[in-house]
């Protein structure tokens, strides 16, 4: 319970940034990329302009004291340090938080505006009251196929998920489910609408419903052993029984 509780304060305390997404009539061609540690301050503002953005990106963990990503970083960049951001589409790399939101609002918005990034020490006070969870790795045995996790940045749920994804450095397709319209607002078994709920057609949120049968996050489908789950727990127990270290 502490664990959520901690997770809710850390996204009052970025106001929520990251949980409403434009409306995105189609992807990148070529998915984008995002070296990324999910305790990070300085990571976390370009992922809450990615749900903002409703793009879906590539996720390469690079937790401390682990090897995760850091071998393409340092390839890459030539530093040791994230976030990092890989375009294929345009064949840009760019590093710092401030870059590449600047990159992504000239690249991938039209009129629609994302949050302005706010101080760092705002992001920072919000990573300290994770008790720096999502920061530090742990030896894992990481899937031959990429998982894919359907989210939006400022679900508390769906961080609980993403930082054992990152600690165990397990790489992963991150679909960006943010809420588009006012029937997406609310916890599944309460929404505002006196009519089925039906997603926006298009949307990852219409994707999930077509793939699971309705829409929640966190979710999370491995290809690796073809199963799909709802529910943090169940999620965080599933990785770390399937890809974990045996001791």
């Amino acid at each position: 319970m502490l664990d959520l509780i901690s997770s809710v304060t850390a996204s009052t305390l970025r106001s929520w940034r990251g949980t409403r997404s434009v409306v995105r009539e189609s992807q990148p061609e070529n998915i984008l990329v995002l070296y990324d540690m999910e305790g990070c301050p300085y990571c976390r503002p370009v992922r809450e302009v990615m749900t903002e953005l409703g793009l879906d990106v590539i996720i390469k963990p690079c937790p401390k004291g682990t090897p995760g990503f850091w071998s393409e970083v340092e390839e890459i960049t030539g530093k040791h340090q994230v976030p990092v951001f890989s375009d294929p589409n345009t064949g840009e790399v760019v590093s710092g938080s401030y870059s590449i939101i600047a990159y992504l609002n000239n690249t991938y918005t039209k009129d629609a505006a994302t949050s302005e990034p706010s101080l760092p020490s705002v992001s920072k006070l919000a990573a300290g009251v994770r008790f720096a969870k999502g920061i530090r790795g742990r030896d894992s045995n990481p899937p031959k196929m990429l998982l894919e996790l359907y989210s939006f940045e400022s679900s508390p749920y769906s961080r609980l998920v993403r930082e054992q994804l990152t600690e165990l450095g397990i790489a992963y397709v991150l679909r960006n489910c943010g809420k588009q319209q006012l029937s997406d607002q609310g916890v599944p078994w309460l929404r505002p609408t006196f009519k089925k709920y039906v997603p926006l057609p298009g949307s990852n949120r219409a994707k999930l419903l077509e793939k699971a049968g309705k829409v929640q996050v966190p979710y999370l489908y491995d290809p690796n052993n073809d199963r799909g789950l709802f529910e943090s727990k169940m999620i965080i127990s599933y990785l770390n029984n399937q890809y974990g270290a045996k001791q």
